[in-house]
């Protein structure tokens, strides 16, 4: 545990009082940040939503990798999704690659269970599926358990048997014109100590 110094010459702290942590210590508080990472995509790209899969196409473009300073911590990522896709679709989230099923921590409706509809966000309904982009917002948290590196991303799938796909930072069916419009997507990790 570090050992918080105050107005003293110890440890580095200066005599004006300013704290100095022992050894170059993490000081550790409940309720504080330890650690933000922050991912921005520009590109302008497609992700398959396969149907009949409840895991889905893992959004590789907004990983998030993070190595926990405490295994204790919660970790708690969101992330800001531009594009556009068929109504019938959900996001879940994936670690490394994979739907989370992590009892508590399920990256879909835990009374609905692993089903392709049953995830965190819905897709918008949009009539014509060509050139009106939709903003998705996804938040989710879980404790770190472990200090080993891990990456997080948010996944897409078809919510029922026809597969479809995601035009991330775009419309289906333009890259960027007059009235088909151009985005970005982004996401944040923040390691918050418990």
């Amino acid at each position: 545990m570090s050992r918080l110094v105050v107005n003293t010459l110890e440890a580095g702290a200066d005599a004006n009082g300013v704290i100095g942590v022992v050894n170059n210590s993490i000081l550790k508080s409940p309720g504080s940040v330890v650690q933000t990472k922050f991912v921005r995509s520009d590109r302008r790209i497609q992700y398959s939503a396969p149907a009949s899969n409840s895991t889905g196409t893992t959004i590789t473009d907004l990983n998030l990798t993070i190595s926990p300073k405490f295994s204790d911590s919660l970790l708690i990522m969101e992330w800001m999704i531009n594009g556009e896709i068929h109504h019938d679709a959900i996001f879940n989230i994936h670690r490394n690659g994979q739907l989370i099923t992590d009892e508590g921590f399920e990256s879909y409706n835990r009374e609905s269970g692993q089903q392709v509809w049953s995830g965190i966000v819905a897709a918008h309904y949009d009539n014509n599926q060509d050139s009106t982009p939709s903003n998705f917002f996804l938040q989710y948290a879980i404790p770190a358990v472990n200090t080993a590196s891990r990456t997080y991303a948010p996944a897409v799938s078809s919510s029922g048997t026809a597969a479809y796909t995601l035009s991330l930072n775009r419309t289906i069916a333009s890259l960027g014109a007059n009235a088909y419009e151009t985005m970005i997507s982004t996401g944040m990790i923040m390691e918050v100590v418990q």
